[in-house]
């Protein structure tokens, strides 16, 4: 694995920066290319000048001081106008009355503009007023009518493009930025799914680069803390696999004289003592049978799953469970319930040593004439789940959280001589390799404890 170069980068302020200078360049060529087709509609003249509607009403005086009975034909149509009499009364006009009378007001007061531009002249007896603005408009009077004029119209356009640019740049350096930073992502993932053969490419920023430095640092020191770890844990599986088999060897010794002994002539106290050896004996052996089988769990390969027919599985089961429960007063019954594949792609003797040891769980904790139910069934997803119900005390509510792990010997409940707390550890790991879950409750109906087994076992590779 390689660790992450320092390779040259920039800064992040410098990243930052790149995108601001091209946001101002983006600000000043837009302010640019409007100015541009602002001048172009004036020299087509889409939109007129400001001082339009001043030439206009020029016109409109000249003509009127030349005599021109027609001038009210050509009055301006960027400017309102309103024609008194001398004594101040509305003859005609474009403005309606409120507006031709404050209009009146203002040119008596001489006052010449309020939110608008105001101007008059006399013609004959008549007083001509007319009222207009010095901006920039339309010379269409449907765009007049639909739209702002022009220079608002500019400045809401160079608003709403900064704020399209804006838009787009912040886009496009969220994409950069997430680029630059899924190396730190997929460093994070990696580490924290404890997958350490992970190599990681520089980001080209300074900044970014220093921490993958560092979460590579701590990868390699990470690395070598759980090889240390996983030596250490090898030692002891070893050590103790070892010693149960060393173990094992004067414990059958032991038991096959007791069992010897059993044949000669003794009296009551020394077969009472030779029951206690036998006892004895047994259980010592149960435990290491149980710590042997956990040991080979724990350094059996990765795979050793192959097809399997689920009927012959089933019918395996069904033997243990009558083999677990013969000679003692209980029922028991195996429900294989709806369509179920045909072939399962499983480790088999994982998986059946993990499920009859929560069948033997079951069988030993069912009083007399109770019942013990193994019940296979395929969920929606294509899992399969293997349910064992009894009609015992149950689990109590600290088994349900820690009845599962290794050693555990605290659920008095569920707890007796030959119980020493790794049945329900096996099985929690076969149902692991097997990407699947144990789960432990109580049944409603009974009363005993419920454990469920569920696995994916690939039957979605095979016809029910």
């Amino acid at each position: 694995m390689e660790a992450v170069k320092r390779a040259p980068g920039m800064r992040l302020r410098t990243f930052f920066l790149q995108y601001l200078l091209i946001l101002s360049a983006g600000t000043i060529l837009l302010l640019l290319l409007l100015l541009g087709l602002f001048t172009a509609a004036f020299s087509a003249n889409v939109i007129l000048p400001a001082n339009y509607a001043e030439k206009e009403i020029g016109a409109v005086k000249h003509e009127l001081e030349a005599g021109d009975e027609d001038a009210a034909v050509v009055i301006p149509k960027l400017a309102d106008y309103a024609i008194f009499t001398a004594g101040g009364k509305l003859l005609a006009g474009s403005l309606n009355t409120k507006e031709a009378d404050h209009a009146w007001k203002l040119i008596q007061q001489g006052i010449n503009r309020d939110s608008y531009f105001y101007t008059s002249f006399r013609h004959g007896g008549e007083l001509w007023i007319f009222r207009y603005t010095l901006t920039p408009q339309f010379a269409s009077p449907l765009l007049r009518s639909t739209l702002p004029n022009p220079q608002l119209a500019a400045v809401l356009l160079f608003i709403l493009g900064v704020l399209i640019l804006a838009a787009v740049l912040a886009a496009r350096f969220g994409r950069r930025l997430s680029q630059k930073m899924a190396g730190l992502q997929e460093a994070t993932d990696s580490i924290r799914q404890e997958n350490l053969a992970f190599t990681v490419q520089p980001s080209g920023i300074m900044e970014i680069d220093e921490m993958l430095v560092s979460l590579d640092q701590m990868k390699e020191a990470l690395q070598a803390s759980l090889k240390r770890q996983w030596e250490l844990e090898r030692s002891r599986r070893e050590q103790i696999s070892a010693l149960a088999h060393d173990i094992k060897t004067p414990l059958t010794i032991i038991r096959g004289n007791a069992e010897l002994l059993q044949e000669t002539v003794q009296d009551e106290a020394q077969r009472e003592y030779n029951r206690y050896i036998l006892q004895s004996s047994e259980d010592i052996e149960a435990f290491v049978q149980g710590v042997i089988d956990l040991s080979s769990l724990q350094a059996a390969p990765g795979n050793r799953k192959a097809q399997a027919r689920l009927t012959d599985f089933v019918a395996e089961l069904e033997t243990q469970l009558r083999a677990l429960s013969s000679g003692k007063d209980i029922s028991v019954q195996v429900i294989a319930d709806g369509p179920l594949p045909e072939m399962i792609f499983i480790d088999r003797e994982l998986l059946q040593r993990g499920i009859v040891n929560i069948l033997a769980n079951a069988v030993e904790h069912t009083p007399p004439q109770g019942k013990v139910t193994l019940d296979i069934r395929r969920d929606g997803d294509g899992a399969i789940s293997f349910t064992v119900t009894d009609t015992g005390s149950g689990f109590s509510p600290a088994g349900l959280r820690e009845a599962a792990s290794q050693f555990y010997m605290g659920d008095q409940s569920r707890s007796s001589g030959k119980h020493h707390g790794m049945g329900l550890y096996i099985a929690e790991s076969a149902a692991q390799q097997h990407e699947g879950t144990l789960t432990l409750d109580n049944a409603v109906a009974s009363g005993g404890a419920k454990v469920t087994v569920r696995i994916m076992a690939d039957s979605s590779l095979n016809s029910d």
